[in-house]
């Protein structure tokens, strides 16, 4: 008897050892992803604080800094399939003032395999952008006033140019929520109250009272890069350059004239669509060198 369950539990240590080998044979081959943020202009590094950039429009401009959000950032398969690169409704702040921020690691594993592109939301979608996620600095100075449409800045781009009077004037190329206000002919029923509340929203100046807001539009807009060649190999970490070609924002399709729309455009939704529709091709992808 003791013979025949001593053979029984080498039987059953073989099938678990068996079990162990195959379930270690059937784990996927995975590796990690590392994202890097480059801002150029004409191809090259952006430089702050410097009047040397002109626009398609002709306006001699500078830039101060370019603070923005990229989310729902995924890997693109060569069967088209996209592999999401964190959890769902990721989002990361990017400051050209803070180098760490232009440095994003994946939060999950991604399959080894070969990836054709990246694709990724500029800004923050419906289900990202509400009021009150970030309560802590950098992220909390995004905030997009409440009466606007709430939640935060897709991108804050900030600089001057020089204007018709050959001045430099500050602007504010703000990305986020639009707004369709009632007609002139419908009774002012929003008091902003004094802009002193809006410190950390730069070059937002409410007049103290303000047509109402009817409708919300979002100007976010899904980005899908094509074209990395790149191979991720089981246990290695593939390094992606993701750039932002800042000339483009102002190229085309519609060609961005600071004298046209002014320093501050949180409230103009016709520039803010422009604006997001000259997204399209500001962004590149390639492989870190």
């Amino acid at each position: 008897m003791a013979k025949k369950q001593v053979l029984w539990f080498l039987v059953a240590l073989g099938i678990g050892l068996t079990a162990c080998n195959d379930n270690q044979k059937e784990s996927p081959a995975t590796g990690s992803i590392t994202i890097h943020i480059r801002h150029t202009v004409d191809g090259n590094p952006l430089i702050t604080d410097s009047l040397m950039y002109t626009n398609e429009a002709g306006n001699h401009y500078l830039i101060n800094e370019i603070q923005w959000f990229i989310s729902d950032i995924s890997l693109v398969a060569d069967d088209g399939s996209n592999i999401a690169l964190d959890a769902d409704n990721s989002a990361y702040y990017v400051d050209t003032d803070i180098p760490e921020s232009m440095r994003i690691q994946a939060g999950m594993p991604v399959p080894a395999g070969h990836y054709k592109g990246i694709a990724f939301t500029f800004g923050l979608d419906e289900a990202n952008n509400i009021s009150n996620r970030f309560v802590n600095p950098p992220e909390s100075f995004m905030f997009w006033p409440e009466y606007l449409g709430g939640g935060y800045h897709y991108m804050k781009l900030n600089g001057k140019w020089i204007n018709e009077d050959g001045l430099k004037a500050p602007f504010n190329f703000h990305l986020g929520t639009g707004q369709i206000y009632a007609g002139s002919d419908r009774d002012i029923l929003f008091d902003f109250g004094a802009s002193s509340q809006y410190l950390h929203c730069e070059g937002f100046h409410p007049p103290q009272n303000l047509s109402p807001v009817v409708a919300f539009v979002p100007n976010y807009f899904r980005v899908n890069l094509t074209g990395t060649d790149a191979s991720l190999i089981d246990g290695g970490n593939l390094e992606l350059i993701i750039e932002m070609q800042v000339e483009n924002w102002f190229r085309t399709p519609n060609t961005y004239d600071h004298n046209v729309w002014g320093g501050s455009i949180m409230q103009q939704q016709d520039a803010l669509k422009s604006a997001s529709e000259n997204g399209h091709d500001v962004f590149i992808v390639k492989p870190l060198n």
